[in-house]
């Protein structure tokens, strides 16, 4: 996947993306990997790790309920990004974004 995130058009986003700060897993044939996602669409995922797959790997995206595969389509250090092979409904990134508000807030009143 060589356009991920964006269209042919100077590099604009052509799926919108949220902040979604949120634990979620990788899953490949060989292994599984801990990530915190930064940001989601219906059609990708960035996200950052200690450990991660390799760019073109295949995979099973895991964050709340949403379960998606996909591929890895890029990867910079500790970060990369995961292109859907499906895109995932407007509803599962809404509700991602609302479990991921819910923990911000909640960790918000526990550090007062």
């Amino acid at each position: 996947m060589r356009t991920f995130g964006t269209s042919p058009l100077r590099g604009r986003r052509s799926v919108p993306r949220v902040q979604a700060p949120l634990e979620a897993k990788l899953f490949t044939p060989v292994a599984h990997h801990s990530v915190v996602l930064t940001d989601l669409s219906r059609t990708g995922a960035c996200l950052k790790g200690a450990t991660l797959p390799a760019t073109g790997k295949q995979l099973i995206f895991q964050a709340a309920k949403v379960r998606v595969t996909g591929e890895v389509a890029w990867v910079n250090g500790d970060q990369c990004g995961v292109e859907f092979d499906t895109p995932i409904a407007a509803t599962e990134v809404n509700h991602i974004r609302a479990i991921a508000n819910l923990a911000d807030a909640e960790a918000g009143r526990v550090e007062e």
